[in-house]
């Protein structure tokens, strides 16, 4: 897992109620969390493998008869 800001690899994961999980490298790791993650708040989560979606085949339109 990378970090959001640069090409180092992610140290931690910000993943707060109510906040999309953002991953950060210690460098990156913004100052006022540092606190927080030397404490063990922001562990690194694991890397889940994407998620195949499965191909929809197209749905086939029903034609209405008209009336004459």
């Amino acid at each position: 897992m990378k970090c959001v800001n640069c090409e180092n690899k992610a140290d931690y994961t910000c993943a707060d109620p109510g906040v999309n999980p953002v991953d950060y490298c210690a460098t990156c790791l913004p100052i006022w969390l540092r606190d927080r993650a030397a404490r063990g708040d922001f562990p690194l989560r694991e890397a889940t493998p994407a998620k195949k979606s499965a191909k929809k085949e197209p749905k086939e339109e029903t034609k209405v008869a008209e009336e004459e």
